[in-house]
């Protein structure tokens, strides 16, 4: 939002369960709004921000289906929408927002996401050695091979999309958690408790010879 609000003109509606961050107004208007509700509440806020005809769409933490629909529609009028899902990895947060619909709506909710969707980023916090933090993302974005994977809805597959999107700039959360391993930066033993694929990471860290004895009494 900070990038945004000082590179482009533009209205900014972002819709927060707790503002945590306030934006000063620099070449954008943003107007944030805490919805600490039910996904109800939530709904209505969503539904009274886009009839503002906002640029920028954020949504903290997506409740529902009809807030995702919203959130779809207005992706596809041409608003940047942000939202976010709690969850470990991407494929996840696609899981959790596919269960969201009823199996005879998925079809049409996948083929959605596969036209409208531009990426998705998995951050994790982990503790570096000798203090500090650090964030490993997760990044994926719309390759031709993750769309194919979004509209059959093998979210399942995703994992094999982004390896052969590297070229690309995807990455996944088990090779962002590793460079920090093999960099020094953070011990494997806090890599292992963040990983949301744990044999994934132990295989990717032995094959480059590094030492998983601490943490395969863990596994």
């Amino acid at each position: 939002m900070d990038l945004i609000n000082r590179q482009r003109p533009g209205y900014v509606i972002t819709l927060e369960r707790q503002i945590r961050f306030v934006h000063e107004h620099h070449r954008a208007l943003i107007s944030q709004r805490e919805v600490r509700g039910s996904a109800d509440q939530e709904l209505t806020a969503a539904r009274g921000a886009l009839r503002e005809q906002p640029d920028v769409v954020v949504i903290d933490d997506l409740l529902s289906a009809e807030v995702f629909q919203l959130a779809l529609d207005a992706a596809g009028s041409g608003r940047l929408v942000f939202a976010s899902v709690t969850a470990p990895s991407t494929t996840a947060a696609l899981t959790r927002i596919l269960e969201l619909f009823p199996a005879d709506r998925r079809k049409g909710i996948q083929s959605l996401l596969a036209e409208r969707m531009r990426g998705a980023i998995v951050q994790v916090l982990l503790r570096k050695v000798g203090g500090g933090r650090a964030a490993a993302r997760e990044v994926v974005l719309a390759t031709s091979a993750v769309a194919r994977v979004l509209a059959d809805g093998q979210v399942q597959d995703l994992p094999l999309a982004m390896e052969s999107g590297r070229n690309h700039g995807l990455i996944s959360l088990t090779d962002s958690l590793g460079q920090f391993v093999r960099s020094g930066a953070i011990d494997v033993r806090e890599a292992y408790r963040k990983a949301d694929d744990r044999d994934a990471l132990l295989l990717a860290l032995k094959r480059e010879n590094v030492d998983m004895s601490v943490v395969e009494r863990l596994a």
